[in-house]
């Protein structure tokens, strides 16, 4: 499968908002020399806008994995339920037991800020709920985790999402669709239902799916219908305007659609999403950096909190002024996507292409229909 520019830079903004985010938790960039001359709302909107690049992430992976079993397969309807979880769990799974392993070798020796210490919580408990797919709800009900676990609430959704898409997959068509339009419209409805559990706002099961699924209803919409001159770049704009009125509005704009922003909000990432399916603008040279943060995205994700715990904790170990606190930021940037790349190249790549070439080949001699793809040649 090709890989498509304009969705990899969506992907590595959002993983740069997901950075942002856990630095700005612990150092905000409102308490650094920036907010003497950079705008109030700017600085706020780059830090705390960690949900909202976590949605795009969902949107993003139900358009890809439905494009490439569009592509693969053929059509939905002729989706090999095996081969296409065997392929999933190839790509997801070897990182997460890695770290999974390294947390819990942390939490044994008890390291600093890896160490559980909350009642109710535990690395039993954690690692059941990691591989259990119900991280998101296990750290509902105990609160927030430490460091390193917490990013591993989406993954769970994802991968309960992947493990009903073959079955969606095989239903008839107008009824798999009506589905998925009951489900993406169920997102920004049940997101606005929500109250007082604040992990549970931002974790809920029921969001993330629907979410997914109104990616995946994209990818549908660019297979069928073809993109008609410059629609796509202004369908685009208009989506990205939609997006960022509800990420980085003041708070005065809230009582104008008060919940309705999360409409707003979802149907603007769908807007984008499908513009860029449609044109991937493959000249951007100079998003090549952004291009590659998207692409190393999972390895990232995953590893980023390391860097942010240790960078974070020597800054404050030093006692360095606040207002030089804005340093932190690309000195993680820089450090994260090194590890990302390490891991990507020296773990990802070959465990992924043995375990591709063990689990996978007979299922593909074995089926005429199927042309051979691997795996490591798409990263959704």
């Amino acid at each position: 499968m090709k890989r498509n520019a304009a969705l990899d830079c969506l992907r590595g903004a959002a993983i740069l908002l997901v950075i942002s985010n856990h630095i700005g938790i612990r150092i905000p960039l409102l308490h650094t020399a920036l907010a003497s001359f950079l705008p109030h709302q700017f600085l706020v909107s780059v830090n705390y806008n960690g949900g909202e690049a976590v949605s795009i992430f969902f949107a993003l992976s139900g358009f890809l994995i439905t494009t490439r079993v569009m592509q693969v397969f053929g059509a939905l309807d002729r989706i090999q339920p095996t081969t296409f979880l065997i392929h999933r769990a190839i790509r997801i799974v070897p990182c997460l037991v890695l770290l999974v392993c390294v947390l819990g070798v942390l939490d044994y020796i008890g390291f600093e800020d890896y160490r559980f210490s909350k009642p109710g919580q535990s690395f039993i408990g954690a690692a059941m709920a990691a591989f259990g797919l119900y991280f998101n709800i296990w750290q509902a009900r105990h609160g927030w985790s430490v460091a390193g676990w917490t990013v591993l609430w989406s993954l769970s959704i994802e991968e309960l999402f992947y493990l009903l898409f073959p079955f969606l997959c095989r239903l008839n068509a107008r009824l798999r669709i009506g589905l998925l339009v009951i489900l993406a419209a169920a997102a920004p409805v049940y997101q606005a239902t929500l109250k007082g559990n604040e992990i549970w706002k931002e974790q809920a099961t029921l969001t993330g799916l629907g979410t997914i699924a109104l990616g995946v209803l994209m990818a549908i919409i660019a297979a069928r219908y073809r993109s008609i001159g410059r629609w796509p770049v202004a369908m685009g704009l208009a989506g990205m305007v939609m997006m960022l009125l509800e990420m980085c509005g003041p708070s005065s704009w809230w009582p104008l659609l008060s919940d309705g922003w999360f409409a707003v909000f979802y149907v603007g990432i769908a807007m984008l999403v499908l513009a860029c399916g449609w044109r991937s603008f493959e000249g951007a040279q100079w998003s090549w950096w952004i291009r590659r943060m998207g692409q190393l995205s999972y390895e990232v994700y995953l590893s980023h909190m390391f860097v942010v715990m240790a960078v974070v904790r020597i800054w404050r170990h030093n006692h360095w002024p606040q207002s030089l606190g804005w340093i932190v930021y690309p000195v993680c940037l820089m450090v994260i996507w090194g590890l990302g790349e390490t891991v990507s190249r020296l773990f990802t790549k070959p465990i992924s292409r043995i375990l591709d070439q063990a689990l996978t080949s007979r299922i593909y001699q074995k089926s005429s229909a199927v042309t051979p793809v691997r795996v490591s040649g798409v990263q959704p």
